[in-house]
């Protein structure tokens, strides 16, 4: 099934649709990913903050794949071209469930600081960061 993402505010719902498709939690993901459940909640929600190398290794995950269509020229200066996100069905069952037109709300996210400062120096984070 092909689907057809115009904004990346779609992208969110988009991954989510597909992780459930394949029956997996997100504490399934982040345990293939070797992460942690709360970084891949935080890249599920924000995908267009991550890089495009991790948005790839989880797409892989989940046997989607991304093709680029080149559409006609803008009619109108606000037109957008499109991405479609594609994913082979599992042989022998049906789909799941479809991924519904409506754009999901925005989620903001605050960055968190890689050091905190304390009385004029800086100390290291107390947890070592994911190399995923």
């Amino acid at each position: 099934m092909i689907y057809s993402i115009k904004t990346l505010n779609q992208l969110p719902l988009i991954l989510k649709g597909f992780r459930k498709e394949k029956s997996l939690t997100q504490a399934a993901m982040a345990e293939k990913l070797g992460i942690t459940q709360q970084s891949y909640a935080y890249f599920e929600a924000n995908p267009a903050a991550a890089t495009i190398e991790r948005l790839f290794m989880v797409l892989r995950m989940l046997d989607v794949g991304i093709s680029l269509d080149k559409t006609s020229p803008a009619a109108s200066v606000g037109d957008i071209p499109s991405v479609k996100a594609t994913s082979q069905p599992p042989k022998g069952k049906a789909m799941v469930q479809k991924i519904r037109k409506a754009a999901p709300a925005i989620a903001i996210g605050k960055a968190k600081p890689s050091a905190v400062a304390k009385v004029g120096r800086i100390v290291a984070p107390t947890r070592a960061k994911e190399s995923w």
